[in-house]
């Protein structure tokens, strides 16, 4: 992440725009958790309404997410009789995971659930090595979906792995991503995710250390355990650009625009399961400010913007912006008189290779 000033836009979308230059986004460390409880009262007409919500961009589906479910749209309307089989959800967010579903799709944690001869698509998130060689035996036709920001950390694993480094794996060790990575090379790789499971490694000192770190984590997280990383090990390998996304740190620096712009309470819309906006709420609540993560606008209780003057809202790398329409809409239609998009990054020049889907592989 650049340090120094910085140029941050912001859009009214009832017209104007202006620029501020804003310092770098510090953030204060200080927590949300000793503010008042607000008394939940779940009537809108009663709800002393927000005068003004904060739109962040970039928000919602990134360029792998929208790489990956164009993909499997297209096999699905290029094979409308045969039945498509997906190696996870292709991207973590239950709206369009339903919405596949409702084509025909079909989701499996396993490839036992897979009959032979069938079209597989591996998810945004990748696989590892082993989901490959079983999708071979069993002559699966493959169409990987993975995301060019994940596979590199899969080469990452390869590479190190081929040196004989030890590989520390900054990381969630149930999630698929994670899993798919350190699959590369099992026996070479150890996940950690917090400072006591740093502490608690033992290496030897003569072994090499690297470092590989999931796409989808907090800048801020991670940095912290990077730094405690090299001072146990001096001589830590790391790769040449960091392994967390762009579209995730872009997503990050929106949340701390939003609190630093003046929103006491930041909504973000995203599912349960899904790394990144998970992270985008931690974010908040670090900057001191309440934070809530929901599938949709529906879900929102209102006690939590009860009589604020200024609400934030953003959204996960794997929300469809027609969520994100609809919760403008609903602020809207319930009396919020100003909606201002503050820009922190410009996503429209990141071209990702479209995944090939006409001539499935044979795994």
């Amino acid at each position: 992440m650049e340090n120094g000033s910085k140029q941050i836009r912001s859009k009214s979308l009832t017209g104007g725009t202006k620029e501020r230059s804003r310092a770098s986004t510090a953030s204060r460390r200080t927590s949300g958790e000793d503010a008042p409880e607000i008394p939940k009262r779940q009537d809108p007409s009663k709800v002393v309404w927000p005068q003004k919500l904060l739109l962040a961009s970039p928000r919602g589906f990134c360029a792998g997410v929208r790489r990956a479910i164009d993909a499997l749209n297209r096999l699905v309307e290029a094979h409308p009789r045969q039945t498509i089989y997906c190696f996870h959800q292709i991207v973590h967010n239950t709206y369009v995971v339903s919405e596949f579903e409702s084509k025909g799709v079909k989701f499996v944690n396993s490839l036992e659930e897979v009959p032979e001869n069938s079209i597989i698509v591996f998810s945004s998130h990748g696989v590892s090595p082993q989901v490959r060689q079983q999708a071979e035996k069993k002559k699966l036709k493959t169409i990987d979906a993975t995301c060019p920001f994940v596979t590199k950390t899969h080469l990452e694993v390869k590479k190190y792995a081929s040196e004989g480094d030890k590989i520390i794996y900054i990381g969630q060790s149930h999630h698929d991503e994670a899993v798919g990575a350190t699959g590369e090379a099992p026996e070479s790789t150890v996940i950690v995710q917090t400072p006591e499971e740093i502490e608690a490694l033992e290496i030897s000192p003569s072994q090499k250390v690297a470092l590989v770190t999931q796409t989808t984590l907090s800048f801020d997280e991670t940095e912290g355990l990077r730094q405690a990383l090299k001072s146990k090990y001096p001589h830590l390998i790391e790769p040449s650009h960091s392994d967390i996304c762009m579209a995730t740190q872009n997503r990050q620096n929106g949340v701390k625009e939003l609190v630093q712009s003046g929103a006491k309470v930041v909504i973000v819309l995203g599912s349960a399961n899904s790394s990144n906006s998970n992270k985008l709420k931690k974010v908040a609540e670090k900057m001191g400010v309440k934070a809530v993560l929901i599938d949709e606008i529906s879900e929102l209780d209102l006690s939590l913007i009860e009589s604020v003057e200024c609400v934030g809202l953003t959204a996960g790398a794997s929300l469809p912006e027609n969520k994100i329409t609809k919760a403008l809409e609903w602020f809207k239609d319930h009396g919020t008189k100003t909606i201002e998009e503050i820009l922190v990054a410009d996503e429209s020049s990141i071209s990702l290779p479209t995944v090939d889907t006409h001539q499935p592989s044979k795994a």
